[in-house]
């Protein structure tokens, strides 16, 4: 199966993915099921379809593992300075781009784009993402780490898929063309 990278993350109303100091703590579904469509996003599906997750290092500090469902059967390509080094089911590198562009030559399953904001833009930069799920929590944060940052290129979407649970709108768009 040709590989695709897939951006999956939650974003505030104004466009940020974490607090000024990286936190994430905003990010909670209010508990509003009223304006629940029937159609519901499968997050936790998702996640077992995918079999490798990029993150940068400072998401992966801050995180861990813990929070990632089957995160023990899955290949986690994980940004940072240093040098290219691999433990067991983690494979750090200092060539982020380069590291996914050989994972997407390869055959297997979808791969996941989980974040920061930075490793988001170069890679969308790259014209490397192709879908796009964005899970739109309902709070304005007014300051922080915002998704699409950078000067990035126009890149044509199409929205797929629509759904709210919980008051959190979920947004899949795939690039036009793909």
């Amino acid at each position: 199966m040709k590989r695709e990278l897939i951006l999956n993350l939650a974003v505030s109303l104004d466009g940020y993915v974490a607090r000024e100091d990286g936190s994430y703590d905003w990010i909670q579904a209010p508990a509003d099921s009223m304006p629940n469509t029937d159609l519901q996003f499968d997050n936790p599906a998702f996640f077992e379809n995918c079999d490798t997750v990029v993150i940068g290092h400072r998401s992966f500090l801050d995180l861990g593992l813990d929070d990632i469902p089957g995160a023990q059967e899955k290949q986690f390509l994980i940004a940072r300075r240093g040098p290219e080094e691999k433990r067991g089911n983690l494979q750090f590198t200092p060539d982020l781009v380069g590291a996914v562009k050989e994972l997407l030559s390869q055959e297997g399953g979808p791969i996941w784009l989980f974040g920061g904001a930075q490793i988001a833009d170069s890679l969308i930069a790259e014209d490397l993402v192709t879908e796009y799920i964005l899970g739109q929590v309902p709070v304005i944060l007014g300051k922080g780490r915002r998704l699409f940052a950078a000067e990035l290129p126009e890149i044509p979407l199409k929205l797929i898929e629509s759904t709210v649970t919980d008051g959190i709108a979920m947004l899949r768009y795939r690039k036009v063309g793909k």
